[in-house]
């Protein structure tokens, strides 16, 4: 081959196999890359991808359409290795990369590290993909690994975007001898555009987890009487992952024990209403707990006294400032300080 030649190329449309064919060769052509699954029961039944790609040398780019599937971390591979910048002409994915609940919608800039854990699904796609060596990404960019889960919106990621969509228009017409010079400048291009960002992201993580935990504890706040209430509806309707929402709650025993100890204390307050008419068993049973025992055990635990002293305790104070107290602690139970 001479520099003069044009660049490496290979082309795949699904639409060239048989229709019971298509997704698993789909999956073997990106095995390296992403392990995948049908998004039903119909192993992909109907299915259509189309990738063409170019090689330049020292990373490769190309550009795939595909429709709805689910997205793992591949089995290791020597492409495992490689850092993925993606660029959605349009459609997007969300889920899970490194334990950073994600989602990428048309026009964004995102980054996957391959050699880390990534749990997403994908809508119908169309993408730009610039794989690069972590090996020659460092000789420019020190930790790439810490660009994963790294998510650009148009407003952040225009440059580098309009920049890879012009490389993939111009690739078909490059020669070899063109290609590590383009290699070169496109590395540069993407580690310019991700320093920045990545140190960014890294600095607001904390308050950005302050804020998604607010979230939950207002979700949990409204549905504490919700018989449904469990970390799996709350998964669904704030769209988070589990170990996403279990990180949150680290610091608290979990959630499943934050949610508990919030029944616990709005019972508490309820209790210490003089004019709450229900027993204890039914404010028990109102708020989730099946067993009476459990219940009493639970409140003890929290509280240190059991839910009849405190009731009977509540309904003693006779006036004054001691009610005002037990007002007091009333809202402060209720609004979870």
């Amino acid at each position: 081959m001479t520099a003069t030649q044009s660049l490496p190329f290979t082309y795949f449309d699904s639409d060239a196999l048989e229709l019971a064919d298509r997704f698993e060769a789909w999956r073997e052509s990106i095995a390296p890359v992403f392990d995948v699954t049908p998004l039903s029961d119909d192993n992909g039944e109907d299915f259509r991808s189309i990738v063409e790609a170019y090689h330049l040398g020292e990373l490769m780019a190309g550009s795939v359409w595909t429709q709805p599937q689910n997205f793992q971390q591949a089995r290791r591979s020597a492409r495992t290795d490689h850092i993925l910048v993606q660029v959605h002409r349009t459609g997007g994915y969300q889920g899970e990369l490194g334990g950073t609940e994600t989602r990428v919608r048309e026009g964004y800039v995102s980054v996957i590290d391959l050699a880390q854990p990534l749990e997403t699904v994908g809508g119908e796609t169309d993408i730009v993909n610039i794989l690069i060596p972590r090996d020659y990404l460092s000789e420019t960019l020190a930790t790439p690994e810490g660009l994963h889960g790294l998510v650009l919106p148009p407003e952040r990621g225009a440059f580098l975007g309009d920049y890879l969509q012009a490389l993939m228009r111009r690739l078909p017409s490059l020669s070899q001898g063109e290609a590590p010079e383009v290699a070169r400048i496109t590395r540069d291009m993407i580690a310019a555009c991700m320093r920045a960002d990545a140190e960014a992201q890294e600095r607001v993580r904390p308050q950005l987890a302050a804020v998604a935990r607010t979230r939950v504890k207002r979700y949990i706040e409204a549905k504490l009487a919700a018989p449904d209430l469990t970390p799996e509806t709350i998964c669904a309707d704030l769209g988070l992952s589990r170990s996403s929402l279990y990180r949150l709650f680290d610091s608290e025993g979990g959630v499943a024990r934050f949610i508990q100890d919030r029944r616990l204390a709005r019972i508490r307050a309820s209790l210490q209403d003089p004019e709450e008419p229900r027993s204890i068993g039914a404010l028990a049973e109102a708020y989730g707990f099946r067993s009476r025992a459990h219940f009493s055990r639970s409140f003890r635990a929290l509280f240190d006294l059991s839910p009849q002293d405190l009731r009977q305790q509540s309904r003693q104070v006779p006036s004054g400032s001691q009610e005002d107290q037990g007002d007091l602690r009333h809202w402060i139970d209720l609004l979870g300080l």
